[in-house]
């Protein structure tokens, strides 16, 4: 539980950058590119390929977090859920980063999805992605969430 705990809070630092000092970016590559990464990121998911996500995940978070717990994490998470019968894209956000704490200077998105799930519920799943220098989005955080006021997944509290 406390591997999850860690993965969550460097996911929620990538991910939920409102509270910090951060400046819209108009730079970077079209919204078309990151929802073919995030796609492509599902399909490890859903085809249980969690170990290449960690290859191509952004350094960064290779250098802080080890592929096996990462994995684990990461599958744990997802596997939460159950079955996914549909998912779409809900927004794409893109924050620059600049000097805070724990993050690396750069271009960074945020790409939420409603998905439906095997069950008929709806949840939300975020992938955070950041932009390297090879001018490739690479995956920072995934974080699965439930509906405000709905009832946790599997018995697990939001």
């Amino acid at each position: 539980m406390k591997h999850i705990t860690s993965i969550l809070k460097l996911a929620a630092i990538c991910v939920l950058g409102t509270s910090c000092t951060i400046a819209a970016a108009a730079q970077g590559t079209s919204a078309d590119e990151l929802l073919t990464d995030a796609d492509r990121v599902f399909q490890q998911f859903d085809s249980n390929h969690y170990a290449e996500a960690w290859r191509d995940a952004a350094p960064f978070v290779k250098a802080k977090i080890p592929q096996a717990q990462f994995v684990s994490t990461t599958r744990e998470a997802r596997e939460a859920l159950g079955a996914v019968t549909r998912r779409g894209w809900s927004s794409i956000t893109r924050i620059q980063y600049i000097g805070f704490p724990g993050i690396p200077d750069g271009l960074y998105a945020n790409v939420d999805f409603t998905s439906t799930l095997a069950s008929g519920r709806t949840v939300f799943e975020l992938l955070s992605f950041q932009l390297d220098a090879d001018g490739q989005w690479h995956l920072t955080g995934y974080i699965p969430r439930q509906p405000q006021g709905a009832t946790a997944v599997n018995g697990a509290k939001p």
